[in-house]
């Protein structure tokens, strides 16, 4: 937020609503069949993306450390420094915790159209193992 209140500098929320979008398209594309990608690529892209969730959900306990006041001493300037730390770690829909939990979701979706992208390419691969078999036997009946 640029207004001091808590969360990153900038506006982080218009960085992760595109990716959000993105994968909002990818969700799309793989239950239209527009979107298939072979289960290796799959297997690949997907690591990539559980490696993130895996970090955020092992971290995601020590995160809530953040989100307690520092202990920087008794005076005013020490006091609002504590709260504005924890401000920026889960003080509004702009906090760090906040934000990346939402990444979170964001990846979690991914990952489901990889799946679905996988099951579309084994489809597509099946149909047309299919019409090759029909013309090898096209051919063969000539």
């Amino acid at each position: 937020m640029t207004d001091g209140t808590g969360g990153p500098p900038g506006n982080f929320s218009d960085i992760l609503g595109d990716f959000s979008a993105q994968a909002d398209a990818m969700v799309k594309a793989a239950n239209e069949g527009r979107f298939a990608v072979s289960p290796e690529m799959g297997e690949a892209y997907k690591a990539a993306l559980n490696d993130y969730l895996d970090s955020w959900g092992s971290n995601k306990g020590q995160f809530f450390q953040l989100t307690q006041a520092p202990e920087l001493g008794t005076g005013p300037y020490a006091i609002t420094v504590g709260k504005h730390a924890t401000l920026v770690a889960d003080g509004d829909e702009q906090s760090a915790q906040t934000q990346l939990e939402a990444l979170q979701r964001v990846v979690t979706r991914a990952v489901e159209a990889i799946e679905t992208a996988k099951a579309n390419f084994n489809k597509i691969e099946h149909e047309n193992e299919s019409t090759i078999k029909t013309f090898d036997r096209t051919d063969s009946n000539k």
